[in-house]
This record gives structure tokens, sequence and C-alpha cells, in this order.
């Protein structure tokens, strides 16, 4: 009985270990980083892509089993040079058969607190399309230390990023909001008698 449990729990780690090489397959992306919901659930790399702006795009595949998660590919910078600024984000995006592809970015201040943030829950590119450029626009409080940034993939399918830029921009471009406000000015029927 001992040596059958022995031979299921070395199967087991084989397998685990076999799952996740495949799932870190492809050789890691200097200056990115992968994470996610479940990134042993997607494969991550950069390929040449038919099409692309440049000669590779970084890539999000998922590889399973799970397909209720997610794994993004991300990067942070000094908020230094953009203080009291207003930032934009853009990156080229062709998918595959996706359930959900989205940038994000995030402004973070002292004790790791969030000053703003968008992450295109509004506009998720679905199915399979080809090359568009996407934008997420933020301003940039002036306690702001660190600006995080990347691209996730929610679900099944491929995701492709390229000609990811961040640069400062004017006040005419308009910051993404992807909750406006929807609230009445006053609160209403405060004493249920309506």
């Amino acid at each position: 009985m001992t040596s059958k449990i022995g031979r299921l729990a070395a199967a087991f780690l084989i397998t685990s270990a076999l799952a996740m090489t495949a799932a870190y397959a492809s050789e890691p992306i200097k200056g990115w980083w992968e994470a996610g919901g479940a990134p042993q659930d997607y494969d991550f790399g950069t390929e040449h892509v038919d099409g692309a702006p440049s000669q590779k795009s970084a890539f999000i595949k998922w590889i399973g089993p799970k397909s209720n998660s997610w794994g993004t590919l991300s990067q942070a910078t000094s908020a230094a040079p953009y203080l009291g600024k207003r930032v934009r984000l853009s990156v080229m995006i062709k998918t595959k058969d996706a359930d959900s592809a989205q940038l994000w970015l995030q402004m973070q201040g002292p004790g790791n607190k969030m000053l703003g943030f968008y992450n295109m829950d509004d506009r998720p590119v679905k199915g399979t399309t080809d090359w568009k450029r996407y934008d997420a626009v933020l301003d940039v409080p002036k306690d702001t230390q660190e600006i995080y940034f990347g691209y996730f993939l929610k679900g099944k399918g491929e995701a492709w990023a390229d000609n990811v830029k961040i640069e400062a921009v004017g006040d005419e471009v308009p910051v993404s909001t992807q909750y406006p406000n929807k609230y009445p000015d006053k609160p209403a029927n405060m004493d249920f008698k309506e």
C-alpha cells in the first residue's frame, strides 16, 4: 500500500513538473514579469507575427486547464518624470479566439495606495481581431511613486501586444474612465415614503 501511494505521489510530482515546464516553455521577456490569477495556465513569450508593427510581439496564450482566470505581462517604472502630468499608455493588440484581452494602467502611491486605475473593463477585446491600437490615459498625482502597466488575457484564447508606449500628453486628451458618474446629485427617498 505504501509503495503504491509513493508511486502515485511520484507520478503526481513528475506530471506537475512537466506541466510547469510546459507553462513556461517560452523564454522570459526582459523587463517584463509574468503574473495573474493563474499564470501557470498561460504561456508567455515573444514571436514574429505577420502584419505586426515590429519584428517581435509579446504573446499570452491560454494553455489550460482553468479557463476562468487570467495571465498578464506587466512592468513598472518610476513616476518621477510624469508627476503632475497626464500619461497615455498605448498598445497595439491582436487576438485569436480571446475571451477578453485588455491593457491596464495604475498609479501607485506611498504605502501601496492605488491613486488611479484603468483596465479596459468597459471595452475588452474579444474573439479574433487584427492589430489595433488601444489607449489608457490617467493623471499622475504628485504623490505617485510608481506607474504599473501591462496587458492581460482573461479566460481562453491568445493575445499579442506590440508597439507599447507610455508618454506624457496634454490636458486635451481625455482621461480613461470605465465608471462614469451615474448617480444623482443628492440622496433620494431616505424615509422610504415614496
